[in-house]
């Protein structure tokens, strides 16, 4: 609250993490896995570990960019292999 009892909306709570892009050679790596695994853009446990391994991300990170990335970069590769 500020000093007229209302909430200041320019304050975050702690608990609010600022959101930041990954690095460009995760994404790089992210990316080059998926355009060479189209038919099915799901990596599998081991290839997972391989590329938390290779890209330094966390497995939910990971998850996270998979889930996304199917659903806004796959058609636009799919068009662009053609």
């Amino acid at each position: 609250n500020n000093s007229n009892g209302n909430f200041d909306r320019n304050v975050l709570p702690k608990s609010k993490k600022k959101r930041s892009n990954l690095p460009k050679q995760s994404t790089s790596i992210l990316l080059n896995w998926l355009n060479n695994n189209l038919e099915h853009p799901y990596p599998n446990s081991k290839e997972k570990i391989d590329l938390m391994r290779k890209t330094g991300l966390t497995s939910q990170q990971l998850s996270n960019w998979f889930i996304n990335a199917r659903r806004r970069k796959i058609q636009v590769l799919r068009v662009v292999k053609k």
